[in-house]
C-alpha cells in the first residue's frame, strides 16, 4: 500500500531472525514458498513480513511482501464510508481475496510475473502494478484473513488483539479512534480469532514465538 510507512526496529529483526531458522527447518528453499502472517489491526503484521523479508535478503534469499491492504474491493476512505453504512460491511467480503489468491497460484505457478491491485492510501485510489517473480523465492503474504486463502506453506498468527494493540494503532494514526473503529475492530476480532489454530507457529503479546 502507498502510504504505508514501516519502522524495522532491532527487536523485530531479532524474532524474524528466530522464524527464518524455523522456516528453513521445515521447509525447502529450492521451491517457490508462500509465508503468511495474520493477525488483528496494529498487531505488527506489516513489520513482521517487512523484517522477516530482511532477514531473508542477508541470507541471499529474494522474497516480495503483499499486503492484503492493497486487495480491499474500496479505496480506504469509501470502505470507511461502507462500514459507517452498516456494520454489517464489514468481513472478509470486504476484501478480494479471490484476487490474492489468484496471484499466490501464479507465483506457485512460476510466473515471470503477477499483475495485483495497488492502494493509495493518501490518494484514496486503486490502481494496478506489476512485479516480477521469476527471480523469487518467497512470498510473504500479510493480512487480517490471509489464513482464508489456500497454499501457505508456513504460517505465522501474531496472538495480540484490539485491546493490546491500541499504542499501535494510534501511532499508525490513519483512523481516528471512535467507539465506531472500536465496534470494526470487535467485529474483525470474532472472525480472526478462529485462525489461530491454522498457524504455524505463534508470537504471542510480548512477541515471543510459540510453537503449538
Amino acid at each position: 500500500m502507498i502510504g504505508d510507512v514501516i519502522d524495522l526496529q532491532e527487536k523485530y529483526l531479532h524474532t524474524a531472525d528466530a522464524l527464518y531458522d524455523i522456516v528453513k527447518k521445515e521447509l525447502n528453499f529450492t521451491k517457490k514458498l508462500v509465508i503468511g502472517i495474520g493477525g488483528e489491526s496494529g498487531s505488527g503484521k506489516s513489520i513482521t513480513a517487512f523484517a522477516l523479508q530482511k532477514v531473508m535478503e542477508n541470507k541471499g534469499i529474494k522474497s516480495i511482501v503483499i499486503q492484503m491492504d492493497d486487495y480491499f474491493k474500496l479505496p480506504p476512505k469509501d470502505n470507511h464510508e461502507n462500514r459507517k453504512k452498516s456494520l454489517d460491511n464489514v468481513g472478509m467480503h470486504e476484501v478480494r481475496l479471490n484476487v490474492m489468491l489468484e496471484n499466490v497460484n501464479q507465483f506457485k505457478a512460476d510466473q515471470s510475473f503477477i499483475e495485483k491491485p495497488l492502494i493509495d492510501y493518501h490518494g484514496n485510489s486503486i490502481s494496478e502494478e506489476v512485479i516480477k517473480t521469476d527471480d523469487i523465492q518467497v512470498m510473504i503474504i500479510e493480512g487480517t484473513y490471509i489464513f482464508d486463502v489456500v497454499g501457505l506453506d508456513f504460517s505465522i498468527f501474531i496472538d495480540r488483539n484490539y485491546k493490546d494493540t491500541y499504542e499501535n494503532r494510534m501511532n499508525r494514526n490513519r483512523d481516528e479512534q471512535t467507539d465506531f473503529i472500536e465496534e470494526v475492530l470487535k467485529i474483525e476480532h470474532h472472525i480472526i480469532k478462529q485462525f489461530k489454530e491454522k498457524a504455524t507457529v505463534i508470537l504471542n503479546k510480548d512477541y515471543h514465538i510459540i510453537m503449538p
